[in-house]
């Protein structure tokens, strides 16, 4: 993105003078405008323009064809389309963001507050709520990296959630929203495979039970079993009392594959991982900057000259953050093989074979204590190292938030 102008397409002046007046108070921002789509256009694709602006009475007879047809530029240049509104546009909210709209404002927002959503649109958080693999685990020696298993979360935007893997780390996420939200929450839950440390704390997310929620809960399916069914035979009220008719969010389940998608305006990309079953990886991109969930993954030797390893290079070339499962330390690898996990080693040499900038060691073994997670950060710092490479290797940790923008750790939960 380059510039800091702002399209705005209206036909109404009381509008557009009100913005360009505060505007000419600020050095830092100018305002051009058409009422007209075909002289827009080219306003909205101008090098100098940082955000459009449009007013939903402006939109002519189709307005979500007027949206669509300016985010394919908007979106590739990755810069946030604001939809003004007042409730007189007879347009889905939902509609509207997968038209391509980024974020929504008032038409009567005044200019500091239109500016304020549109840095909003640039927010990309990275939140670790369970960091573990296989089963949970507690003591002295979980205290630095905490014992929850596997669960991320992407906060983009204003309201946009994505969670990925409802393992024990999920209920941490739960409590938060509830604490932090009062329970509001509507966003993508992602399950990358229907292993029990990457399901089994579906039932205890709290949101699933507001009615006012709306929550997709995606995953692959398997031999020809949908992600729906396969979640209820795991929740059938046997072996855990709740059940899927439980819920009162507004559900919708969805079965995910490889692929390239938009999720809630989002581009998400799916990857087919080499574990038992089907699992898959997910790359996610959002106001310039990239993130790939890679957990539950054998990077095998042999498979070095394989077509599926330089797929999986491709998948990742440059992104600027990797979450791998790194499960075991190099010289555990061979006791393990067809395990369908990964050794330090095995993806140092994947993630700088994509040019990965920063690498995440994630799924960590029961067996491994503290100690032993600070000595695989060792491990892998030494084989960049060794390969001369340049690639800044961290511990995935529960309870970190990062801002994925700016590339930098922002805090802790905990």
């Amino acid at each position: 993105m380059s510039g800091n102008g702002l399209a705005l397409l209206t036909d109404d002046n009381r509008l557009l003078q009100s913005l360009q007046k505060a505007a000419e108070k600020r050095d830092e921002v100018t305002i051009r405008s058409a009422s007209e789509m075909a002289s827009f256009q080219s306003l909205a694709a101008s090098s100098d323009t940082s955000a459009i602006l449009l007013d939903a009475l402006s939109l002519g007879s189709d307005p979500l064809g007027t949206i669509r047809a300016l985010a394919i530029d908007a979106q590739r240049r990755d810069i946030p389309i604001i939809l003004m509104e007042d409730g007189r546009l007879d347009v889905d909210d939902a509609e509207a963001i997968d038209a391509g709209v980024s974020e929504f404002a008032s038409r009567t927002a005044r200019l500091p507050s239109l500016l304020k959503t549109i840095a909003l649109f640039r927010r990309f958080e990275l939140y670790f709520w369970g960091v573990r693999g296989t089963l949970p685990v507690s003591g002295r020696h979980t205290l630095k990296y905490g014992g929850s298993t596997s669960s991320i979360s992407l906060r983009m935007g204003a309201d946009r959630h994505f969670i990925f893997d409802a393992g024990t780390g999920l209920r941490n996420l739960s409590r938060h929203v509830m604490k932090n939200e009062s329970g509001h929450f509507n966003g993508r839950l992602f399950i990358t495979h229907p292993h029990w440390d990457h399901l089994n704390c579906i039932p205890f997310f709290e949101p699933l039970y507001d009615p006012k929620n709306k929550i997709f809960l995606m995953g692959p399916a398997h031999e020809g079993i949908s992600f729906q069914k396969l979640l209820e035979g795991q929740m059938n009220g046997v072996y855990f009392p709740i059940k899927p008719d439980h819920f009162q969010a507004q559900v919708t389940y969805v079965d995910t594959e490889a692929g390239s998608f938009r999720y809630d305006g989002i581009k998400v990309e799916a990857f087919r991982l080499d574990h038992p079953g089907c699992c898959l990886g997910y790359r996610i991109e959002h106001a310039g900057a990239s993130i790939a969930y890679i957990t539950d993954n054998e990077l095998r030797e042999e498979d070095r000259n394989l077509a599926n390893w330089h797929a999986l290079v491709d998948f990742l070339k440059d992104v600027d953050f990797l979450i791998h499962d790194a499960s075991y330390f190099d010289d555990e690898y061979s006791a393990r093989i067809h395990w369908g996990h990964s050794s330090v080693g095995q993806v140092v040499e994947l993630a700088l074979a994509a040019s990965v900038k920063q690498l995440f060691l994630f799924h960590h073994d029961p067996e491994h204590g503290d100690s032993d997670i600070d000595a695989k950060l060792v491990e892998a710092e030494r084989h960049v190292a060794l390969a001369g490479g340049h690639l800044v290797c961290h511990n995935a940790r529960e309870g970190e938030i990062w801002d994925l923008v700016a590339a930098r750790r922002k805090g802790s939960l905990r």
